[in-house]
């Protein structure tokens, strides 16, 4: 329980409070309807024979029987009154302290002295023109006449070249043929960007990102910027799309035949310089969705052969090889992730090179 009051004679009303206090009522026993039992004492009595007990000498005299003795003169209840003392009167107020003597002022500097106004530099003398120049150098003739000698003659119009004999792209693409069958090269391309891109991967690779397993024709729509027209269909791990350190596994379902004299053949760009894993995973008799879920979990649960290496910072497309010497021959699904940081890779083509 608590005490609230009011300050009456404030202009404002002013609430007081008193600290939270607890009060323990505990049955008596007594029983006014049914019971002969007397109620407890009260407290004030209690304390009575509480005093009487304890001033009671070794003759078993009261305090107040000694009190009479010693001339005291009234009942017992006026005696136990005459044991309360007057209030006490309020003290006097204290006096205020002396104020503290002032500080003394500091005094202000003075001022420095302006310094001396430097001397104008002396100018300089004009500098001969260009056409003075030419005539101490043997030129004959006006201003004009020199100002019109500056003016070379209009050249006669180019060439334009026979360009039949030089090769075409066509002709070149048909060469790098010719010199793989020579050297026994050949390609197994995974991706290759490019317009015909989502139809020719739309449904063999599969991504991994936050919301689950979704085809790459899917997954593009959904992620505008990851392979689009504007990066010529290129895999780009992008901010774009994915915000800071998105990161999300690429996962091809074509298995593919490798064997230890192959190497693995990938252009690229990334803005910074950072270790990177493909995944290779065994193959099995799974498709579409439950078989992009058994390659990633295959790599979660560290099933999948690692080849490690590392994004080589670029500002254009480079072609980099990685040999598969160490990798037992057999036939092996292909996985690889890229994240949205400070490298942000953008993948152009992967390929598996023979020979």
């Amino acid at each position: 329980m608590s005490l609230f009051g009011y300050d009456a004679a404030s202009s404002e009303t002013v609430r007081a409070t008193t600290v939270v206090k607890t009060l323990h009522i505990r049955p008596s026993g007594f029983d006014g309807e049914n019971s002969n039992v007397p109620p407890t004492p009260d407290l004030y009595q209690q304390l009575l024979q509480k005093i009487q007990s304890a001033s009671k000498g070794l003759d078993d005299k009261s305090a107040f029987e000694i009190a009479v003795e010693h001339g005291f003169v009234g009942t017992e209840m006026e005696w136990l009154e005459s044991l309360r003392g007057t209030d006490g009167k309020d003290g006097l107020p204290g006096k205020d302290g002396a104020d503290g003597l002032p500080g003394r002022d500091g005094t202000n500097g003075k001022n420095g002295v302006d310094g001396k106004n430097g001397t104008d530099g002396i100018s300089g003398s004009d500098g001969k023109s260009a056409y003075i120049i030419a005539v101490e150098h043997g030129f004959t003739g006006t201003e004009d006449d020199w100002l019109k000698s500056l003016k070379g003659t209009d050249g006669k119009d180019g060439i334009t070249p026979d360009m039949s004999v030089y090769a075409t792209k066509t002709d070149i693409a048909e060469l790098q043929k010719q010199i793989e069958s020579i050297s026994g090269i050949s390609y197994i391309s995974v991706f290759e960007g490019g317009s015909d891109t989502l139809q020719k991967y739309g449904d063999s690779v599969y991504t991994y990102y936050n919301d689950g397993y979704r085809s790459l024709a899917g997954f593009a729509e959904s992620y505008p910027h990851f392979c689009s027209a504007e990066n010529d269909y290129a895999l780009y791990f992008n901010q774009n799309d994915f915000s800071w350190a998105g990161t999300v596994f690429v996962i091809f379902l074509t298995p593919i035949a490798i064997s230890a004299d192959m190497h693995l053949l990938l252009s690229y760009l990334v803005g910074a310089s950072e270790n990177a894993t493909f995944y290779l995973v065994k193959k099995t008799d799974k498709t579409g969705a439950e078989l992009a879920q058994h390659i990633y979990e295959e790599i979660k649960a560290e099933n999948a052969l690692q080849l490690s290496f590392q994004w080589l910072y670029s500002n254009d497309f480079i072609s980099v090889i990685q040999s598969l010497e160490n990798i037992s021959d057999g036939e092996y699904y292909l996985a690889f992730k890229g994240t949205s940081d400070n490298s942000h890779p953008m993948v152009k083509s992967i390929k598996f090179m023979k020979g």
